[in-house]
């Protein structure tokens, strides 16, 4: 009898425990995430902070918790799912009555987007391991990753061909910031503006010598369109992350010269983003590249005609770069109008095929072109 009254008395304390801890265990459990950083570059590393709270005096002996995020943030412990984009992050917490624990991980950024957390589940069992109780919640924290620029170097390309020999846009005055040497004292010049150094060396009145500044502006173009035939068909995945890192190198070179550079691509819904020559400006048009999509919107020919229609036809850029996987009559036509108008036109094109004495190769790089004058 004894026997049969633990047993009793065991069962009723299970079957109590039981229905405790689905009813309890995920009452006031808090759950919070997020990214140490809204924005990092391509294979960056950084954090995600998990922080899970049990505010009451039930302990909570195991809890999983499971993010499901892209496949391209890699994250330690973590596998994606084979021939799927969706990557799943499981993480175990034990909890003794009103405590909080934290937890730390590391992310590795595979590839330049827009990355969104949504959901997250929670998955919690008793003492035994009888009882199991779920619940999906909804947050939004999001990361922006930034396309890193080609593997190139500046060097490989001729200054003198990609900022060929075209009329300079120079202001009117020179430029009382920029002192390129001195010269000799004309007698209009200002008391102030005298080099007494070279004054004091030459034995007769020298002043500073203010050189002029011009201001270059640019224009990037991606084509997104795979063949010029038939309906616009998007580029191959691949070839769309080498072309958005083509122009993020294209952006960065052009940063470092101080050029004014407008960014456009017909890709889905046609992005012209108006860009400038600041460090945010080279940032905002990092920002469009990492929001590109692999899709084209419209051809390639009408995207230039509308641009012509809605003024958007660079009447004041000097350098115009275009990165295609081809260069046909259209493009090519395009490109000698802008060069009768007084632009330099550079390609960026992975054909190693082509052939045309008008399209002929920029520097060491094969991938570079640029129309011929002839």
């Amino acid at each position: 009898m004894e026997i049969i009254a633990i047993l009793l008395i065991a069962a009723a304390v299970i079957l109590a425990e039981q229905i405790l801890f689905r009813r309890l265990v995920l009452r006031q459990l808090t759950y919070t995430v997020r990214f140490s950083t809204s924005e990092a570059m391509e294979g960056d590393t950084f954090e995600i902070v998990e922080e899970i709270v049990n505010d009451k005096r039930l302990p909570v002996p195991w809890v999983k918790t499971e993010l499901s995020t892209s496949r391209w943030l890699e994250f330690a412990g973590s596998t994606a799912a084979r021939g799927s984009d969706t990557r799943f992050v499981p993480s175990v917490f034990s909890l003794r009555p009103h405590q909080k624990c934290t937890r730390t991980r590391q992310v590795t950024a595979l590839k330049r987007g827009y990355f969104k957390l949504e959901s997250v589940s929670l998955v919690a069992t008793d003492l035994l391991g009888l009882v199991s109780v779920s619940r999906a919640l909804q947050i939004n924290e999001y990361v922006r990753i930034l396309p890193s620029p080609s593997e190139l170097h500046e060097g490989e390309l001729s200054q003198e061909e990609l900022y060929g020999e075209l009329t300079a846009r120079r202001f009117i005055c020179d430029d009382p910031f920029l002192i390129s040497g001195a010269r000799e004292y004309t007698g209009r010049e200002p008391m102030d503006r005298i080099h007494w150094n070279s004054t004091a060396r030459t034995g007769q009145l020298m002043v500073f010598n203010n050189d002029y500044t011009t201001v270059n502006r640019a224009a990037v173009m991606i084509n997104m369109q795979k063949t010029p035939i038939g309906d616009p068909r998007p580029i191959v995945v691949g070839d769309t992350e080498t072309y958005i890192k083509a122009a993020a190198f294209i952006f960065g070179m052009l940063a470092e010269h101080g050029a004014d550079t407008d960014f456009y691509t017909n890709g889905s819904g046609g992005v012209h983003c108006k860009g400038g020559s600041s460090p945010e400006d080279y940032m905002k048009l990092l920002r469009e590249l990492s929001d590109i999509e692999n899709e084209c919107s419209i051809d390639f020919r009408d995207f230039i005609e509308q641009m012509e229609l809605s003024g958007l036809y660079f009447r004041d850029r000097t350098d115009i770069f275009i990165i295609t996987s081809y260069i046909d009559g259209d493009i090519r036509e395009f490109a000698e109008i802008m060069r009768r108008r007084g632009k330099n036109v550079i390609f960026w094109c992975n054909d190693d095929s082509i052939d045309d004495r008008r399209v002929i190769r920029v520097g060491r790089v094969s991938r570079f072109y640029y129309m011929n004058e002839g």
